[in-house]
């Protein structure tokens, strides 16, 4: 009854201070307050950190720091690794909701999906296609040198089905459609189309 009790007053306070400060800054505090608990009553880590030398304490104290305040930054790219964790940071209310994606047409006419995380497992593509263009962050002609990548990178894999036509495609769902109308399938309207084979 008593954690129930606890567990009711630690979501209202969540609720209450998610008006006041931006989620992304209130679910890093939140998190930081349960490891520092973690830190000064939980017994495993208690003896964990106590069986560390003190040279060791301090570095993994200036690691833990710095993690934290990149956190607070909110600026990824400036203070890699120390990131702000932007996981679901905030709620969509654009409508509907757009994307970028290659669509890409092999030799035989099969129409296939090229994804940065199928196709190089071990890479995650955290900025989204249409950032590709921002001259900010990337030079001229970023997109297209993707597509080709992603497609080169299909075609080692399929050479009996390669991959002779990237298109670039903007897509669009309805998150919250008419009434009496379904979400249905996104639209998608072309942005532009690489021809491939003429390269190789």
């Amino acid at each position: 009854m008593v954690v129930a009790i606890i567990g009711l007053c630690l979501a209202l306070i969540v609720w209450m201070v998610s008006f006041a400060v931006p989620l992304k800054l209130a679910g890093q505090a939140y998190l930081l307050i349960v490891i520092l608990l973690a830190f000064r009553y939980w017994p495993p880590m208690m003896r964990w950190v106590a069986s560390m030398p003190v040279a060791h304490r301090v570095v993994f104290g200036v690691l833990v720091g710095a993690m934290i305040l990149g956190h607070y930054t909110l600026n990824s790219r400036t203070y890699f690794p120390y990131v702000a964790w932007e996981i679901f940071p905030f709620v969509r209310e654009d409508d509907p909701v757009t994307c970028r994606e290659f669509v890409a047409t092999t030799i035989k006419g099969t129409k296939v999906r090229l994804l940065v995380e199928q196709l190089f497992p071990s890479i995650v593509q955290l900025m989204p296609v249409e950032s590709l263009d921002d001259p900010r962050y990337f030079p001229p002609g970023t997109t297209e040198h993707l597509a080709r990548v992603l497609a080169k990178a299909y075609n080692e894999r399929h050479p009996d089905d390669p991959v002779w036509r990237v298109d670039l495609m903007a897509l669009a769902v309805m998150l919250h459609p008419p009434a009496g109308e379904s979400r249905g399938q996104p639209s998608c309207e072309l942005l532009q189309r690489y021809d491939i084979l003429s390269d190789q």
